[in-house]
């Protein structure tokens, strides 16, 4: 094997080496907050780096789960429904090169084409609870491109009506014992350019009860 050969061996073996180190996981594995795609030296990373839970125009881990008739709070009169709608995010991604890379190095933009959203209780349910459910896992396609070296921010459902629908039915606590669950977005992304697949997960906790909304 002749001087250059070695030497390209050699480069490929340390560009190994940092990349099992990394937090950010190789082409076509996945990785809890970060995944990577790309070809040779030329590597591009998605990460999660924020989710904010919204409702009614404001930044709120709280998920009012059962919608409750507004009264008068002197003469006690019902007004009307209190304002009720899916509990969104705001999901920040962010696409960088590999820590490896160089500026002559190509950098990919990244495309997303669905996610899953799953649910899981962050502790025993409370002991005054009536009840903490488990929730079922929603699918959803989805079309979002992130230019190399930029982030971009998207709405997504977090807890949209039907999981608070099926939180009610299923028997889960409207009282002050609100048990607290985090919600998990999976991402399936891929290198535009380099076609390597690969997933991103991001996570954001929450605490759903019957919450007063009533203006």
């Amino acid at each position: 094997m002749s001087c250059p050969q070695v030497t390209q061996q050699i480069m490929k073996g340390l560009f190994l080496v940092v990349l099992i180190l990394t937090s950010c996981s190789g082409p076509d594995d996945d990785g809890a907050g970060g995944g990577c795609g790309g070809s040779d030296a030329s590597i591009t990373c998605l990460n999660v780096t924020g989710i904010v839970p919204t409702y009614l125009s404001e930044d709120t881990n709280n998920v009012d789960a059962l919608r409750d008739q507004c009264r008068d709070p002197v003469t006690g009169a019902i007004t009307g429904p209190e304002p009720f709608a899916d509990h969104n995010a705001s999901v920040t991604l962010v696409n960088k090169q590999f820590p490896t890379t160089t500026d002559a190095d190509r950098a990919f933009d990244i495309g997303i084409t669905g996610y899953t959203l799953t649910y899981r209780l962050n502790q025993p349910c409370p002991a005054a609870a009536r009840g903490c459910p488990p929730l079922t896992t929603l699918t959803s396609p989805e079309s979002i491109v992130i230019p190399a070296g930029q982030s971009v921010t998207v709405t997504l459902p977090f807890v949209p009506l039907s999981t608070k629908n099926e939180y009610v039915q299923a028997g889960g606590e409207l009282g002050i014992a609100a048990p607290s669950y985090s919600a998990t977005y999976t991402f399936t992304a891929h290198t535009i350019g380099a076609n390597d697949t690969f997933t991103v997960q991001g996570s954001a906790q929450f605490t759903i009860t019957d919450f007063n909304n009533c203006p």
